[in-house]
């Protein structure tokens, strides 16, 4: 590939060019213990899960009052936890938040998921706070989870969950109907991927019967796709009621099918631009994942130190020409052509990072991560 031509930012990050989107600092180094998952709602605030410190943040875009107390617009407020140990929010590993406000937080060590209402009202959505692999049609609150470490929430207000553990995603439906070809009853649990196995068995065939690996995040694109980061097989599935082309791979209705990466081993990333379920295009550690505004698929890689993108459909994405179902990398360690050959050195795009764990994309576009190493939260764009 041909190598970019880096300069030095203010912050003393690097950029491939003046036209790509600048980095800022959404809350600062060693603000954060561990943090791990982000998300952000329609009007541009921002949720951080601030797993070592027991507690759920939002960074308000406008000032007013919302989540139990005041906000100001651009600072940091506590809107539940901060105690480990006795508090009404565990460990959070996992945010989403639905049209209405409600925040969703998965508590892997707690085994539970909670919502937290923007009066300030903490309830129990699912789990009942006991490991395990049980409760499939019953009550929600009921049903035993094994490590619930994502959440996700669709259009419609039904609940995804990474049930990590159990090698599972489940899911909480708002209403009676179906998800996925299945029939579900409204605030019961269901298992919508996954057989309880944990492997790479079927993948690429009917969602009832592929296993999945170590699922940890999930995301649901307008369509009602469902996406799942898989950190045993490194790699991003997708399952679908319709047949068509998705991020440049077929998948089948009612099939599930590796989008992103696969190989289900470490590797390196040897150049940017390949397609992304091609050798090359390694994933090492997919820690989160988000939909952009024209349905680019953003991850993030912990072990990489990288955030990558791959495009729904070709455009010029973050100061780049982006071909549909490539995979770029945005932000992070990029893999260029010295006189050693491809592959040998690295150089850093828009911004070091240490562990980017969560992550969330703007209606506007802007992508928000956090970083598990430097207790930060960064945004790019």
């Amino acid at each position: 590939m041909a190598s970019l031509a880096v300069i030095a930012a203010s912050n003393g990050a690097s950029v491939a060019d003046a036209a790509v989107p600048a980095v800022r600092s959404v809350l600062g180094p060693g603000t954060l213990d561990s943090p791990g998952a982000l998300a952000t709602d329609s009007a541009g605030d921002v949720f951080v899960a601030d797993t070592g410190h027991c507690r759920v943040l939002i960074v308000a875009a406008h000032s007013g009052h919302s989540y139990g107390g005041a906000v100001s617009a651009g600072h940091a407020r506590t809107i539940a936890g901060g105690h480990c140990g006795d508090a009404s929010i565990g460990h959070p590993t996992g945010l989403a938040v639905d049209v209405t406000g409600d925040v969703y937080v998965a508590e892997a060590n707690e085994q539970r998921i909670q919502v937290i209402e923007p009066s300030g009202i903490i309830a129990l959505v699912a789990g009942s706070g006991k490991a395990g692999d049980s409760g499939d049609g019953g009550m929600a609150t009921s049903g035993r989870l094994d490590e619930p470490t994502g959440v996700a929430v669709d259009r419609s207000g039904d609940l995804f969950i990474a049930d990590t553990a159990n090698c599972k995603i489940r899911v909480v439906p708002e209403a009676d109907g179906e998800i996925l070809g299945q029939p579900v009853e409204r605030d019961h649990l269901y298992t919508i991927a996954g057989t309880g196995v944990c492997g790479s068995a079927g993948q690429g065939g009917p969602l009832a019967t592929a296993q999945l690996f170590d699922p940890v995040a999930v995301a649901v694109d307008f369509a009602g796709d469902l996406l799942v980061a898989d950190r045993g097989d490194q790699s991003v599935l997708l399952a679908t009621e319709h047949s068509g082309t998705y991020y440049g791979t077929a998948v089948g209705a009612g099939d599930i099918g590796v989008v992103v990466g696969g190989t289900g081993s470490y590797g390196s990333y040897v150049a940017d631009g390949l397609s992304a379920t091609s050798v090359g295009a390694e994933l090492n550690d997919p820690r989160g994942i988000a939909l952009g505004p024209t349905g680019a698929l953003v991850l993030s890689d912990g072990f990489m130190h990288v955030i990558r993108v791959v495009p729904a459909q070709s455009a010029t994405q973050f100061g780049r020409v982006m071909a549909a179902g490539d995979l770029y990398t945005v932000a992070g360690a990029l893999p260029v052509k010295t006189a050693a050959g491809s592959g040998d050195g690295t150089r850093w795009v828009l911004t070091r990072m240490g562990i980017p764990t969560g992550i969330a994309v703007t209606t506007g576009g802007a992508v928000v991560f956090c970083d598990e190493a430097t207790g930060a939260v960064m945004r790019v764009g």
